[in-house]
């Protein structure tokens, strides 16, 4: 009974040492969780860090991507939108990438010009121009600039400015080309302008030796008349005087036409003619402007006749045209020898117009000095018949006259058969 006992209370031990290990297992096994669970809480917290760290970075991502998409298309639009073209070429000239302005000089799609030859495009006398230019950009570093013609679709070419360098990689050249059509026409408009204005000059410089030329002729007889006057004055008879008189009279007369000519002129270049138009008949204003130029006609027995209706109205400047008739009538009677005859008619022409004829029978003209007389510093003065002298300045005159006035003026001529004169005139006042 005592040893069942002594069993008793060790299997008794044994359950207790059985459960105090379960205990301890238990215990043990709570502080292994409750250390997973705070292992556990320190992760997810750490993942809730970085989940954090990622959204931000994530949201820096998705701004710099849009702030890199807003700055591709600015890029895009100030690349497309520039005012030049710009071009990436390969060394044998294919064009790699191309912007719209580009394509638009050349005047095609952008679509079908990639791959295309730039040189193409180049018009023939400037190509050797071109491939130089090309060469000298892959083999140098700098800047390398020349300027070409440009086709444009069959339309006519234009000057282009090119401007390259090579690509950071070396393999393409990056090509600017501005349009400098406008700076070429204006540089070859200024040019021709000089040119003009050298021509002027060159003329206007022999118009006036040709001028002072005419001058010096009545002085040099002025100044021989008086010289013979004053020495010998006492000698002579009347007759002689009144010869010389006359002789004196002729040499004013032709000094007193060519300066109000110069005068008249010098107006019309600094543009001070003013053309004040009226209408008036025409017949008796051609009449008084006559007076001064009949005695030179009577004098050589010249006839002059007019073939003019009375009631034949004109529209224009009363003055002009009193030095228009002057000075194509006095040529008249320089070149027509004694015995011959002027004729002055008008009649109604088209476009409400009256055209004015001056028709002499003197020694006419060749075609050379008919092409040349309107021509400024061009050498037609010739004396007249009975040694007259003439510049062809008053032909200028009446030929400014006319064209303000809106008409035309024009000579038919012949050598040994006379010489006319045709211009017009408004009828009305509706064509100035």
């Amino acid at each position: 009974m005592y040893s069942s006992k002594i069993q008793s209370a060790e299997s008794e031990k044994e359950t207790t040492s059985t459960q105090t290990d379960i205990c301890q297992l238990l215990i043990s096994g709570i502080h292994t969780l409750a250390e997973a669970e705070s292992e556990t809480l320190k992760l997810n917290h750490k993942l809730e860090v970085h989940k954090t760290e990622l959204e931000l970075q994530n949201e820096k991502l998705r701004l710099a991507k849009e702030q890199a998409e807003v700055t591709t298309e600015k890029y895009i639009e100030l690349y497309d939108s520039a005012p030049s073209g710009h071009f990436a070429l390969s060394r044998d000239s294919k064009i790699i990438d191309i912007n719209l302005h580009g394509s638009r000089m050349i005047g095609k799609e952008r679509s079908l010009l990639t791959n295309s030859s730039f040189g193409y495009f180049v018009t023939d006398e400037t190509k050797p121009i071109f491939y130089r230019f090309l060469e000298k950009v892959f083999i140098s570093d700098s800047i390398e600039s020349c300027e070409v013609l440009l086709s444009n679709s069959g339309q006519t070419p234009q000057y282009v400015h090119l401007t390259g360098i090579i690509s950071t990689n070396r393999e393409n050249c990056l090509l600017t080309v501005v349009d400098i059509s406008m700076r070429e026409q204006a540089e070859a408009e200024l040019q021709l302008k000089n040119e003009e204005l050298q021509k002027n000059n060159a003329e206007k410089d022999k118009f006036f030796s040709m001028i002072a030329h005419d001058l010096r002729g009545p002085f040099v007889g002025f100044l021989g008349m008086t010289e013979l006057m004053s020495e010998g004055l006492s000698d002579m008879t009347m007759d002689e005087i009144q010869e010389m008189a006359l002789v004196m009279k002729s040499y004013a007369n032709n000094l007193y036409r060519l300066l109000g000519n110069l005068l008249e002129w010098s107006r019309m270049q600094r543009g001070l003619t003013t053309l004040l138009a009226s209408t008036f008949l025409l017949k008796p204003k051609i009449i008084e402007s006559m007076v001064l130029i009949i005695e030179a006609a009577n004098k050589k027995e010249i006839t002059v006749s007019y073939e003019i209706a009375e009631e034949l109205t004109i529209y224009a400047d009363p003055n002009m045209l009193s030095g228009i008739v002057r000075n194509l009538v006095s040529n008249a009677v320089k070149f027509t020898p004694k015995g011959g005859a002027i004729t002055i008619s008008a009649r109604n022409g088209i476009d409400n117009s009256v055209e004015i004829t001056v028709r002499d029978t003197g020694i006419g003209m060749s075609s050379k000095m008919v092409t040349n007389l309107f021509r400024l510093g061009e050498n037609v003065n010739r004396n007249g018949t009975e040694g007259e002298s003439s510049t062809g300045l008053g032909l200028i005159i009446c030929k400014d006259f006319v064209e303000k006035h809106g008409g035309k003026l024009w000579v038919e001529s012949e050598e040994g058969k006379g010489t006319t004169f045709h211009f017009t005139l408004p009828a009305q006042n509706e064509k100035i």
